[in-house]
């Protein structure tokens, strides 16, 4: 690759649907470049050692940053317009044995789905709704990087904001991934001691009705989210966990009290994405899909707490489920919409 090939890189990565674009080192100095497309790693090609430097640098040039800094992580961003990408495109610079690897996110094409495009089963997104119209409690989303956490909670968020223009909605984001009308939006800066805890501290000074925190990582930030919701705001926020009965367990683990927690939360939900068959080859690969998919589908587990949820969880007993995501998996590969390895890849 030519250095102005980098320019073309990233336009197919953005024509392509990508999420994702990595470029890194290898031992003899080149780079090789590796596009996620619904959610899967890919070759796109490779970057020739006498043009390695000069790309590293010229994307750090793209995002403001010190190139003479190469033993440290940096973070920043760029407009992608001039690349065809509506919206800024995250980079993140990390060292490694072999040099620097640079990790593009590229922001998510085409307008935002309405809430009943997103491909959620009817007791779930129902559940979701229902949940957004409460006035105060907590909302627990889970899934891993990618699942697609942020386009439903943007997408329901819109719903409500035309639905309830009266209630103040405030998301706290790392970073801004899109600009929503109606709704503030703050992003956090970590690096100068300004965190989701510390965010959501100053939002409560701003009169929110919901409060959407980003992400949930650390104990701080966990109990400052349900002392939010103890105080009579709605507060909704996302936390690493596995399945929809392992979301509230984790919030213990973190060390928040049960008392506090399990009479503040009353809705949980984990989502995956699940790549579709494409139905024009029939899944046997072509130019327009991926190994033979194209697209993916939203499976997902839906919790509502009630008091007898609430009892299983102070006993340490797995709660019944009001929607489960392997049943949803299983219908789905039932009706030929995807295929076993790929449950097997994204549920194990």
């Amino acid at each position: 690759m030519s250095p102005d090939v980098l320019d073309e890189l990233i336009r197919s990565a953005g024509s392509r649907g990508a999420s994702d674009l990595a470029l890194e080192p290898l031992d003899d100095h080149r780079l090789q470049a590796m596009s996620r497309i619904d959610g899967v790693r890919m070759d796109s090609g490779v970057i020739a050692a006498e043009h390695a430097a000069m790309t590293l640098a010229r994307l750090k040039g793209l995002a403001a940053l010190p190139a003479y800094i190469t033993d440290e992580p940096q973070d920043g961003s760029f407009d992608g317009r001039p690349f065809g990408i509506s919206g800024d495109v995250r980079i993140s610079f990390l060292p490694t044995a072999r040099g620097q690897r640079a990790a593009l996110r590229l922001p998510a094409l085409g307008e935002l789905p309405a809430p009943d495009g997103l491909g959620l089963v009817e007791a779930v997104l129902e559940g979701l709704r229902g949940a957004l119209r409460r006035p105060d409690g907590l909302v627990l989303m889970a899934g891993p990087t990618g699942s697609g956490k942020t386009t439903t909670l943007h997408s329901l968020l819109c719903e409500l904001r035309s639905q309830r223009p009266d209630r103040h909605i405030v998301t706290i984001e790392d970073p801004v991934e899109r600009r929503l009308e109606g709704i503030t939006q703050v992003a956090v800066a970590p690096q100068r001691g300004f965190g989701f805890a510390e965010a959501l501290t100053a939002t409560l000074r701003h009169d929110p009705d919901v409060i959407v925190v980003g992400e949930v990582r650390d104990p701080l930030t966990a109990l400052a989210s349900v002392r939010a919701a103890l105080t009579g705001h709605l507060v909704v926020t996302t936390v690493h966990a596995g399945r929809a009965r392992d979301v509230v367990p984790r919030l213990l683990e973190m060390g928040v009290e049960p008392q506090l927690l399990l009479p503040v939360v009353h809705t949980v939900v984990a989502q995956r994405l699940v790549r579709r068959r494409h139905g024009a080859c029939r899944g046997e690969g072509c130019a327009s899909c991926s190994d033979g998919y194209r697209g993916r589908q939203v499976v997902a587990d839906l919790l509502v707490v009630d008091a007898e949820v609430r009892s299983c969880l102070r006993r340490g007993v797995l709660p019944t489920l009001t929607a489960d995501l392997d049943l949803q998996a299983a219908h789905l590969l039932q009706a030929g919409t995807t295929t076993t390895a790929e449950l097997l890849r994204v549920l194990g």
